[in-house]
């Protein structure tokens, strides 16, 4: 192995060691709302949340397949924890991509090891005026924002409007924490432990150089020029983001059939001709389709992280038609794994809705994120159709 290819080894690695421990704090992570204390200090002394950063600011540059397979693997152990490393990690690359030597020396100056990324690029409302040397929100409030109780720079989207009200462009900007308040609300059904509480921003004032244009960095047209040599910060904007989103629900998907499989050999059956339901040809069917619709959203998942790093590689930004099927492959994998954990819902009983079984967390966390309007399947495959068909998207952002 190469010393690169170690060190993305090293990651997976890492991510698999953690499942144990992830599963045994899966009721307290949900219980207080966020990922322990003692978790995030593990996976910051692991390396995971600055896979993606430049080497320059202490990160590792690895590759988005890399980074993938470390993500499955902790949402393997705990859904809201993998959650969070998805998209903390995530801002990383996009941070990286979108903005100039001067934003990141005033990131990463001081304190690199210190800097957390989270962020929402669409608000509930957003009121900004372009002033001297920046902009003024005069009030902002972002919904969803995962990771916002350990981050210390935020990521996210403002919409610039002309004088008529006409929406001119989205701004992707940067700013500290510490310049938001928190709102404490986010009590939900799933995903609990992700913290991704709502901010609000109030007469915060965004230089120019923390301010770039969303389209602009959508097409690939980044600020980072003193970055322009590495591959990894030519990686589409938009699909990696959205990738991010759906890795957590492979991993929960996979959880759902370790705990199956864990309990399979001991369980009784009934009323089917066998003592055990593992001698059942019923389990054994069930078993097959779960398994295989797993790998194949798998096949889905990675696809697109490896063309992710196949084009970021190549020099020549992802194109339009190949971002769209990429979407289309996230939102596929998504259908089935949907489908792989109905039956294993089915195949387990009843025996799940009792309090305490590991089980149900991993439901609710996957289908708070299954609903996920940007890994929709109807969306991402009516898109894709109409692609094919020789029309444009709908979803003018890919």
């Amino acid at each position: 192995m190469t010393s690169a290819t170690q060190i993305e080894h090293s990651f997976v690695e890492k991510a698999s060691s953690m499942i144990p421990k992830l599963r045994e704090r899966g009721a307290e992570t949900e219980e207080i709302r966020r990922v322990p204390e003692e978790t995030m200090k593990e996976l910051k002394e692991a390396g995971l949340f600055k896979m993606l950063r430049p080497k320059r600011y202490g990160g590792f540059e690895a590759n988005i397949r890399t980074y993938a397979d470390a993500v499955v693997e902790i949402s393997r152990g705990d859904a809201s924890t993998g959650w969070i490393v998805a998209l903390c990690g995530i801002r990383e690359l996009m941070v990286a991509e979108s903005f100039s030597e001067k934003t990141h020396e005033e990131i990463f100056g001081e304190n690199p090891d210190d800097v957390l990324f989270a962020g929402v690029y669409e608000p509930r409302k957003c009121i900004a005026n372009k002033v001297e040397g920046g902009y003024m929100i005069e009030e902002g409030f972002w919904m969803f924002c995962s990771g916002s109780l350990h981050a210390t720079w935020g990521y996210f989207g403002m919409p610039i409007m002309d004088e008529n009200g006409e929406l001119v462009d989205q701004v992707l900007m940067t700013l500290p924490f510490e310049e938001m308040e928190i709102m404490d609300d986010w009590y939900t059904m799933g995903l609990k432990g992700s913290g991704s509480n709502s901010v609000k921003m109030h007469n915060v004032f965004i230089p120019d150089h923390r301010a770039v244009s969303f389209s602009e960095a959508l097409n690939g047209n980044f600020q980072s020029k003193h970055f322009r040599e590495i591959p990894l910060y030519n990686t589409a904007l938009f699909p990696a983001l959205i990738l991010s989103l759906g890795l957590p629900a492979l991993g929960a998907v996979k959880a759902a059939l370790d705990m199956y499989l864990e309990k399979l050999p001991n369980r009784k059956a009934a009323h089917i001709g066998v003592e055990y339901l593992r001698d059942a040809p019923s389990t054994h069917l069930n078993l097959s389709d779960a398994a295989l619709k797993i790998d194949t959203a798998e096949m889905h998942f990675y696809r697109v992280a490896d063309e992710l790093d196949k084009w970021a590689k190549s020099g020549e930004y992802m194109e339009r038609s190949a971002r769209v099927k990429a979407l289309a492959d996230i939102g596929y994998a998504n259908q089935l794994c949907k489908e792989s954990l109905d039956i294993i819902i089915q195949a387990s009983g009843s025996g799940f809705v009792y309090e305490g079984n590991p089980l149900q967390r991993v439901i609710r966390d996957f289908l708070t994120l299954h609903t996920h309007r940007s890994l929709s399947p109807t969306i991402t495959k009516e898109n894709h159709g109409r692609v094919l068909a020789g029309l444009e998207s709908n979803a003018l952002r890919y």
